[in-house]
């Protein structure tokens, strides 16, 4: 062990550059944060156009509505996920044009997007589709 004396260490100081637009302001850098965080942005779900059809008992029209909302949140989830110019048509190639599959059983639509059932009572909308039409 030597007892030679230390220089004195220098100090650094560090300035900050001044960006140009403050991060709050600018609506790409706060994407940029939200993905890096794990933030979706919420996707609002496409309105409900069809009627329901009032030929159906009220127990099934409710379980239809719900159906109804399960799938549409579902869809705009899964649509969300991919780019914004590209949604509609990468949707299709892996599920299907979303006309196409509202004209099948709940039953199909529900098994073909994967979804929880646990929410909505698939006896009663067994032969119904999207639009609370029989498929025979």
């Amino acid at each position: 062990m030597t007892d030679k004396p230390t220089a004195p260490r220098q100090r650094v100081t560090v300035q900050e550059a001044s960006t140009l637009v403050a991060p709050s302001e600018s609506r790409k850098l706060a994407a940029l944060r939200d993905k890096a965080r794990g933030i979706t942005a919420p996707v609002a779900a496409p309105p409900v156009v069809a009627p329901v059809d009032t030929a159906l008992s009220p127990a099934c029209r409710t379980e239809l509505h719900k159906a109804r909302g399960l799938i549409d949140t579902h869809c705009a989830a899964i649509m969300g996920r991919y780019p914004p110019q590209k949604q509609n048509r990468l949707f299709a190639l892996r599920f299907g044009p979303i006309e196409s599959l509202r004209c099948l059983p709940i039953s199909a639509i529900v098994k073909r997007l994967d979804m929880d059932t646990h929410a909505i009572d698939l006896r009663l909308l067994a032969k119904l589709n999207y639009h609370g039409q029989t498929t025979d």
